[in-house]
């Protein structure tokens, strides 16, 4: 229940008598109704009992400083809304930003004229006529202590969780790791069902979805669906024209009953320069259930994260970038060498076979000539698309040069690479590629090479042998695989 109070009440709390008497002095000539208080706990005690529409106070006071009676006056539901501000001999820019980050409206210091003081609290304060809460019941000391301790309790724990991120940030992990470990630390804060964290690049989306239960396919779709509502309306009803999503189902995730429900929905932009840059979103039926200070807290934790995995993405570019072919975002040549020295030490340690195939593609330099060369890139770019299409995702495959590929095969001995060899040959005869305009077919030969073998003693002769087959491949007619 509210009451309309016609004499606005302001609350000064200092510990010194002589400034106390002045200020109660000159509030009271201006007809605003003057309560006060020697210490902090003294001023919470009333602004919470009593009721006030202004806190004036001092930082340095006894058994509760001026800081620490902000915090908990702004944490407080009652007192929250009230405006404080922060009176203080203490200038240094430390102290300027540590009293409004405790939540403070105001800061002024004593040197200052009284009269400035009377002017800032006719700005604050409206004379004709506030709504006030009703005094709630009067807190003891010892209440406000408890209080002190919960806060300051539920603070270390938001500042362990920020840190935590932080800490991912500096582990240099895989996105994907990096992804699944931000998304942990999201969980102690609320479990959750389905998880997903956006980046927005102009007009794209990119959306990486994390299941920290099961759940049924209708319930990840329908997560999806609303988060992507949710960014459009961040950015003020703008479509997004691509989205690309990706599901990651880390281990233990299954062992929980399967949630058929979305339960509650909750999502927090980030928004850098007056731009949406990205977003979390969160599922579930404690998701529902979120009080303020924790909805407050993860729109923390969503920026926090957003930076760690921000980085974790253009690192992940940036490798790529030194990796990566340009024409057909295969591994380059370098990397496909790392990849077989790998390999080939993976074999020394386990005893495991894995092939490598060396794909040429016949008469390419047909194609450059009576096509042009971006009919000749063209082929290029849409091979590599087949190939990637036609191994397993344990497979790595490279432009090793010009119109030459090369596949990695771990855990495959010499019979089993052959068949990949032909069904690779097979899939490449059967194909039609678009250079341009134009409509072409064309054929591969294709070199295996396997280690273990009796004349591999060495990642390059591995290499050689390799290209020793598919030379043999071209010389019985190309369209081999040898």
């Amino acid at each position: 229940m509210r009451s309309l109070v016609s004499v606005p009440r302001v609350l000064i709390a200092d510990d010194s008598p002589v400034v106390l008497c002045m200020i109660e002095k000159m509030l009271a000539a201006a007809g605003y109704g003057v309560l006060t208080a020697r210490d902090g706990l003294e001023a919470i005690e009333k602004a919470v009992a009593d009721g006030v529409d202004l806190v004036i106070m001092d930082v340095m006071m006894p058994r509760m400083n001026g800081y620490q009676a902000c915090r908990l006056l702004k944490t407080e539901p009652s007192t929250q809304a009230v405006p404080v501000v922060i009176l203080t001999s203490k200038d240094q820019a430390g102290d300027r930003f540590w009293g409004l980050a405790t939540g403070a409206d105001y800061y002024i210091t004593k040197d200052s004229e009284p009269q400035r003081i009377l002017e800032l609290d006719k700005n604050i304060l409206s004379t004709d006529g506030r709504a006030r809460p009703e005094p709630a019941k009067r807190t003891s000391g010892v209440d406000i202590l408890s209080r002190v301790n919960e806060l300051l309790d539920r603070k270390l724990y938001e500042a362990t969780i920020l840190s935590e991120i932080g800490r991912v940030a500096r582990s240099l992990m895989q996105f994907d790791e990096t992804f699944t470990s931000v998304m942990a630390l999201v969980s102690r804060v609320v479990e959750f069902t389905v998880g997903a964290m956006a980046f927005v690049d102009e007009d794209d989306l990119e959306v990486e979805v994390l299941l920290n239960r099961r759940a049924a396919p209708a319930v990840v779709d329908e997560a999806k669906a609303r988060l992507l509502e949710a960014a459009q309306a961040a950015r003020g009803g703008d479509p997004l024209v691509r989205v690309h999503a990706r599901l990651h189902a880390p281990p233990g995730s299954g062992n929980s009953a399967e949630e058929t429900a979305l339960g509650g929905f909750a999502s927090f932009p980030v928004v850098t320069n007056g731009r949406l840059a990205g977003l979390l979103a969160l599922t579930g039926r404690p998701v529902g259930r979120l009080s303020a200070e924790t909805h407050a807290f993860l729109g923390q934790v969503a920026n926090q994260a957003h930076i760690v995995m921000e980085n974790s993405r253009l690192f992940e570019r940036v490798k790529n970038l030194a990796i990566r072919d340009s024409l057909t975002d295969l591994f380059n040549h370098r990397h496909v060498m790392d990849l077989v020295q790998h390999e080939f030490e993976r074999v020394g340690r386990y005893q495991e076979a894995f092939s490598l195939l060396m794909i040429d593609i016949d008469h390419f330099k047909r194609i450059n000539d009576e096509h042009g060369h971006p009919a000749g890139d063209a082929v290029l770019r849409e091979m590599a698309h087949l190939l990637r299409d036609t191994l397993r995702t344990v497979d790595s495959l490279g432009r090793y040069g010009g119109e030459e590929f090369a596949a990695v095969l771990p855990h495959t001995g010499a019979e089993e690479a052959r068949q990949t060899a032909e069904r690779i040959r097979h899939g490449v005869e059967g194909h039609a590629f678009h250079a341009g305009e134009h409509e072409v077919r064309v054929t591969v030969s294709v070199g295996v090479a396997t280690c273990p073998a009796l004349d591999v003693d060495s990642p390059g002769a591995l290499v050689r042998e390799a290209d020793r087959a598919l030379y043999q491949a071209k010389e019985q007619g190309r369209n081999r695989v040898a």
